[in-house]
């Protein structure tokens, strides 16, 4: 490859990649309410699904159950949530935003910490559920496995790649720290890193299997590209 064109690829920005979790042309989603009534209603609603997801399970739970149980009409459901799938994304963007982010900030503060290590610490948080029954959330990160800029925003209200976006960062740091390579475009190892990690530990979650054994041998095969060229 010519210096011209190490240079053109270097150049790219991360938004144009193709990015797992993220990326492509989102369908449209409701904003999130910003007037308390609003947001207490959603609340209502997404409880309310929750509670008969846990009971009944989801392709059994009905609508007008949801709608009965949290005292809201069916067009409120519709404005917030489109499909009664999408409760389960926002819980794994609430999960992502409580749990994994935290993950990733309190790993790089402890500086004793190796970048593979937080990125393993980073990957077990998704997977390892909170609010969520662990059916149900496995369920849920198929949800965002299968329609990524959906999730995407309803983290943040992007369209960019959450998890992509925090690996990379975590990849950034770990350039100044000597621990990466940093002659690749780190929005390429963020993908790679991020969908060799998760795809197959969500089939693994899927088949009933702990997936947190997957990422740690998928970064064990992965990470040797990952390191400074000696």
């Amino acid at each position: 490859m010519s210096s011209d064109s190490r240079a053109h690829v270097n150049e790219t920005q991360p938004e144009q990649l193709i990015r797992f979790g993220g990326g492509g042309a989102a369908r449209t989603l409701p904003m999130p309410p910003k007037q308390a009534r609003g947001v207490e209603k959603r609340d209502r609603l997404y409880r309310a699904a929750l509670a008969r997801f846990h009971t009944d399970g989801v392709r059994a739970t009905r609508i007008e159950d949801v709608v009965n149980d949290a005292e809201v009409s069916w067009a409120t459901f519709f404005r917030y949530f489109p499909r009664k799938e999408d409760v389960l994304v926002e819980a794994a963007a609430r999960h992502f935003r409580e749990q994994v982010v935290a993950a990733a900030r309190d790993g790089l503060r402890d500086r004793r910490l190796r970048i593979r290590t937080v990125l393993e610490r980073i990957f077990s948080a998704l997977l390892t559920p909170g609010e969520l029954s662990p059916p149900l959330h496995t369920t849920a990160l198929q949800e965002v496995l299968a329609d990524p800029p959906r999730f995407a925003a309803l983290v943040d209200g992007s369209n960019q790649a959450p998890l992509v976006a925090l690996v990379e960062e975590v990849l950034q740091e770990g350039r100044r720290r000597g621990e990466v390579r940093a002659d690749v475009l780190a929005a390429t190892e963020a993908l790679t890193l991020s969908a060799g990690a998760m795809f197959p530990a969500v089939q693994a979650a899927s088949a009933g299997l702990d997936p947190r054994p997957i990422v740690a041998d998928a970064l064990k095969v992965l990470w040797g590209g990952l390191e400074p060229r000696r």
